[in-house]
């Protein structure tokens, strides 16, 4: 008998153990969860400046193309007005050297945008390697906690089985009681014994 309530004891202990494990586990799940949500979150919108930053460099690149044809142009109309456009060779030069100028700076300009995009790309694919990652544990948790519902399955069915034994003990108990009663006194009536009765006010009554 005590031995088999010793074992109900630690069975029940380490079921409530791992209850609290599956507990924890859940929680933390519900967290990676959530950072995987965030993680998504951030690389969409990743990706959607990474689209607007490409679409600024291909709009630059050709408003250079169109500022350098327009300066050959302007170039060749000086060459064939060089006698008439004295006059306006100084502004004209001018205006090539602010043109040079602006160029200088859309090529910055460029150069900027292109080193961000390239910035906005080794962002995404961090932001990518986080995520699969994040995916990889919670699958590790999802498995984790499978086992240990199993394991919480398989105590719940022995400690059920050391109930049932312990019980079929205890009325094999009183039966040998009985059997030993009958022996010192074969007269008696044990008919009244039985092991759900109860006693209440001096008398044996079936509850």
């Amino acid at each position: 008998m005590d031995l088999h309530l010793a074992c109900q004891l630690v069975l029940s202990l380490e079921f409530s153990t791992q209850h609290r494990r599956i507990e924890k586990l859940e929680g933390k799940m519900g967290e990676l969860i959530n950072q995987k949500e965030s993680l998504q979150s951030n690389y969409e919108a990743l990706q959607s400046t990474d689209d607007m930053l490409r679409g600024m460099v291909e709009e630059a690149k050709r408003g250079r193309a169109l500022q350098v044809q327009e300066t050959i142009k302007t170039e060749m109309l000086m060459g064939d007005a060089v006698a008439a456009l004295d006059a306006d060779m100084a502004k004209t030069t001018g205006r090539a050297i602010q043109l040079e100028a602006e160029n200088a700076f859309l090529r910055q300009h460029i150069s900027n945008l292109a080193e961000a995009l390239a910035a906005n790309e080794r962002r995404a694919n961090d932001q990518g390697s986080k995520l699969k990652e994040a995916e990889s544990t919670i699958a590790t948790l999802v498995t984790e906690k499978v086992v240990l519902e199993t394991d919480k399955a398989e105590l719940e069915a022995e400690k059920t089985k050391l109930w049932e034994e312990a019980a079929d003990t205890f009325a094999e108990g009183i039966d040998l009681a009985l059997e030993q009663v009958k022996c010192v006194f074969p007269d008696a009536d044990c008919s009244q014994f039985a092991i759900d009765f109860e006693v209440v006010d001096g008398q044996i009554i079936c509850p």
